[in-house]
């Protein structure tokens, strides 16, 4: 199924969902928090990703599309069953995606809801969870007319807005930093977390494969590591989108 990203409808529905949130909560992380998530979860994000988050004592959250598990996705190799059953041995969260991920307004409300329902007995086949996920939205192209569904059943909801997640937020559009190997997202990405270091606050980066020659979308395996040691040795929490909710008691 070919989907055209980004068009004028695309960039309108995600200013309605951020101009217009849902009920907000008060965020409050005097010490920072930190979360690295990986979407679509292509096979280096378990292999290098992962392992570079364990090498500091940290866990991260893997956005999984079950339609991509031990598949391609345009010829990239995606994270495997085994891979997921792994992921989830050493304490990583997954959290959902979609099932086939489509952009949220290619849905009608109850294909979604199938959608999401399938993908839930994916992810529980690996992780045996019957409650509610977190969950991130594909391409980034949110809904204003799935956000309640989408508040219904998830605890949060992340977004490609960037940003910090402090004081009144609305938990389903969550900020959340791009990583990807142009030099600009990477300085972009050290500003964001300096500045979290020393205002506190809950700071979710982002990115898709991790390797030393990642694609567009991807981040370079010595910058995923320098900013998670950058984190860790800078007094953050470093933690999955789940246990950072429920430290700040969301």
């Amino acid at each position: 199924m070919t989907q055209k990203i980004g068009t004028l409808a695309d960039r309108i529905n995600n200013r309605l969902v951020r101009y217009f949130p849902g009920p907000a909560v008060q965020v409050e992380a005097a010490s920072p928090i930190v979360s690295f998530t990986f979407d679509d979860v292509p096979e280096s994000s378990w292999t290098n990703g992962a392992r570079i988050l364990e090498e500091e004592g940290a866990r991260g959250t893997f956005y999984i599309s079950g339609n991509f598990v031990d598949g391609y996705d345009n010829e990239r190799k995606m994270v495997p069953a085994q891979g997921c059953a792994d992921l989830v041995a050493k304490g990583h969260e997954l959290a959902c995606h979609t099932y086939s991920h489509r952009k949220l307004s290619s849905f009608s409300r109850s294909e979604l809801a199938a959608d999401l329902e399938r993908n839930d007995k994916a992810l529980a086949a690996f992780d045996g969870m019957s409650g509610p996920r977190n969950f991130s939205v594909p391409f980034g192209m949110a809904s204003p007319l799935m956000q309640p569904l989408l508040r219904k059943r998830f605890k949060t909801a992340r977004s490609i807005m960037p940003g910090i997640n402090k004081g009144r937020t609305d938990l389903h559009n969550l900020a959340a930093v791009e990583l990807r190997p142009d030099q600009t997202y990477l300085d972009a990405a050290d500003r964001w977390l300096a500045e979290v270091l020393q205002t506190g606050g809950w700071l979710i980066f982002f990115t898709h494969d991790v390797s030393s020659t990642p694609s567009f979308y991807g981040c370079p395996e010595t910058k995923l590591r320098d900013l998670v040691r950058s984190a860790v040795s800078g007094g953050a929490k470093v933690m999955t989108v789940e246990a950072a909710a429920s430290t700040l008691g969301l």
